[in-house]
C-alpha cells in the first residue's frame, strides 16, 4: 500500500535578544557546555532568571511513520536543532557565574580572552543561523584541506573557510572560529571578495 507524506515546515527564523551583544557593568558573555540534550532546558532556565541567552538553531526534518485505520501514512515535520551540539551563549554578571553550575546541566563555561572579539564571532555565527532558513547548512566536525581564505564582503564577511571540490560542485567550508566547530554551505565564489588568509 502506497503510503501518503504530508510535511510540515518552519519558514520564521527565531527572535534573537539583541542585547546578548551589549554587556554591562559587570555583564560578561560566555558560551556555556551543556550536558548532552539540555540547551534548550538550560535555555529556559537562564531566561526565567532574566538571563540573556542564544542557542543558533538549524532546520532539520524528524519524520513519523503511522498506521491508522488500515492506511499506512508519514508525515515529516521540521523541527530546530542546535547549530552547535551543547552550546548555550549567555550574558551574565560575573560575580553569578559560577552558580550556573548549580543547575547541574552544564558540563563547563569556556574561557573568553577578548570579549570584544567573541560578541564580533557571536555576531557571524547569528548570520550563518538566518542564512541557514534560505539555504541547507551541513554540520561537520572534520573539515577538508585546501586552500585557506578569509572572505571580506557580503554576508560572509570576516569568515575564514576552505575551498573544496565535491560532487563538480565547488563547496566553501565555513570555519566558525568558537570552540573548533564547523558550518559546510554551497556559495558562488565570484560573488564573494576574498583573499588568502595570512594567519
Amino acid at each position: 500500500m502506497q503510503m501518503r507524506r504530508l510535511h510540515e515546515r518552519i519558514s520564521e527564523i527565531p527572535a534573537f535578544d539583541e542585547s546578548i551583544l551589549e554587556p554591562e557593568g559587570e555583564e560578561v558573555v560566555r558560551a556555556v557546555f551543556t550536558m548532552p540534550l539540555q540547551e534548550f532546558k538550560f535555555g529556559e532556565y537562564c531566561r526565567k532568571q532574566g538571563l540573556a541567552t542564544y542557542i543558533p538553531v538549524r532546520r532539520a526534518w524528524k519524520i513519523h511513520n503511522v498506521r491508522r485505520n488500515g492506511k499506512s501514512y508519514s508525515y515529516s515535520k521540521e523541527v530546530l536543532r542546535p547549530l552547535f551540539a551543547s552550546y548555550v551563549f549567555v550574558k551574565v554578571p560575573l560575580p553569578e557565574m559560577s552558580g550556573l553550575y548549580s543547575t547541574n546541566m552544564i558540563n563547563r563555561i569556556l574561557p573568553v580572552n577578548d570579549l570584544r572579539r567573541f560578541i564580533d564571532e557571536i555576531r557571524i555565527v547569528r548570520k550563518v543561523e538566518v542564512l541557514g532558513f534560505s539555504q541547507e547548512l551541513e554540520l561537520n566536525s572534520e573539515i577538508a584541506v585546501g586552500e585557506h581564505f578569509t572572505i571580506q564582503s557580503g554576508i560572509w564577511e570576516g569568515v575564514n573557510g576552505w575551498l573544496s571540490r565535491k560532487d563538480g560542485v565547488f563547496k566553501w567550508t565555513v570555519q566558525i572560529e568558537i570552540a573548533n566547530q564547523y558550518v559546510t554551505t554551497t556559495i558562488d565564489p565570484t560573488q564573494f571578495k576574498m583573499t588568502r588568509f595570512e594567519g
